[in-house]
């Protein structure tokens, strides 16, 4: 009976290290499963984003200007309309505001773009 106790508590204190390996086991797994996960995801972003150095200084002053500075003119199927830094008065029939999509006609003397006036000659 000693001999019988002895080799149950063997086999359960066996068993219960044999589940805590594989517990560690599959939450080992779980966090490496999520890490690659994460690897692949930042691997992704810096493959489709072009990194800064990559972007030559013409370009970024290129890019500036066009945000921030008006054009010089603006073509449109009814002629070609140029800054005007001074815009005169035009009736409100006669206008086109681009920034709220308004259609250029042929009447169409003056246009706003991205809040600048733009003037036929």
């Amino acid at each position: 009976m000693l001999m019988k106790r002895k080799y149950v508590k063997v086999i359960i204190i066996a068993s219960c290290c044999l589940l805590l390996i594989v517990g560690f086991g599959m939450i080992r797994k779980l966090i490496d499963h999520k890490q690659v996960e994460k690897q692949v995801e930042e691997s992704t972003i810096k493959e489709t984003t072009p990194p800064k150095t990559a972007i030559p200084d013409w370009a970024k002053e290129y890019d500036r200007r066009v945000r921030t500075e008006p054009a010089e003119m603006v073509v449109t199927e009814y002629g070609d309309f140029y800054y005007a830094p001074f815009p005169k008065q035009f009736p409100r029939d006669e206008i086109a505001n681009r920034d709220i999509d308004e259609e250029v006609t042929k009447r169409t003397n003056q246009i706003v773009f991205r809040g600048y006036y733009y003037e036929k000659r």
